[in-house]
């Protein structure tokens, strides 16, 4: 469960955060580090845990519990605040990518770091402008007739030159905006990661929550000096005063 909590925080930190840096609000960073530290914490502390029963160490195995206990129900109540909040969520997120995309727009052909951002989604994910094509217009490199090349259906050096002029600029660019295509693809990620492997982790860790309170409360009756004796090596080795006879040296 630790590594598909681990995975779900890394396919957002690859497929949108870190892709989408520029447009990506501070508070959408700090969550996805958070559920990669909790599933590397829950992956490692089940591990340390598992070996601490095994060596046995009762006190590391308690600890470990207690971590695993605590990271279970920080996971359970965040995920229900954040199922709660999720439409206040999304429109904080498209308010702040919106803003960030009008202003690095504005900055295309200017600054290099905004015009190759652009170019790389609008060719990836087939879309042109924040809102649609005709974004561009307005813009100093639209210069009111104009578009990125990296908008154009058949990219090739001038090929977004005058287009407002165009009869059916769809046959020539793609006409739909940035905005709506990656929040939909944001959309449909998430329902998909959180059906598909959020939700049935978290379902697992509800019953992981009560098989560690039922093993807490065993170990408190069941770890004890005269139960870990059968596992002690000192139980199977022999005693440090037993007595050898010494062998007869004539023949």
């Amino acid at each position: 469960t630790g590594i598909a909590v681990g995975y779900t925080g890394a396919s957002l930190l690859t497929s949108y955060v870190a892709y989408l840096s520029p447009w990506m609000p501070a508070w959408l960073w700090v969550a996805v580090g958070m559920i990669l530290m909790l599933g590397v914490g829950i992956t490692a502390t089940s591990t340390v845990g598992a070996i601490a029963t095994l060596a046995p160490k009762p006190r590391a195995f308690k600890i470990c519990l207690s971590l695993l206990l605590l990271m279970v129900v920080t996971e359970i109540v965040a995920t229900t605040i954040v199922y709660q909040k999720q439409h206040a969520l999304s429109q904080a997120l498209g308010d702040f990518m919106g803003e960030s995309m009008e202003r690095t727009q504005a900055d295309y052909g200017e600054k290099e770091s905004d015009t190759q951002l652009w170019d790389e989604i609008q060719m990836e994910m087939n879309c042109c402008g924040t809102i649609s094509y005709k974004d561009w217009f307005t813009t100093t490199f639209g210069n009111g007739t104009d578009v990125p090349d990296s908008c154009c259906l058949m990219v090739e050096p001038g090929c977004g030159k005058d287009i407002a002029n165009v009869v059916d600029p769809e046959d020539e660019v793609i006409t739909e905006g940035c905005f709506p295509t990656v929040l939909h693809a944001i959309g449909l990620d998430y329902h998909t990661l959180s059906r598909g492997v959020w939700l049935p982790v978290c379902a697992m860790h509800v019953a992981l929550m009560v098989l560690l309170i039922a093993t807490s409360m065993f170990l408190q009756e069941s770890y004890t000096a005269g139960n870990l004796r059968i596992y002690s090596v000192s139980a199977v080795l022999p005693a440090t005063t037993h007595k050898y006879q010494a062998l007869d040296n004539t023949f």
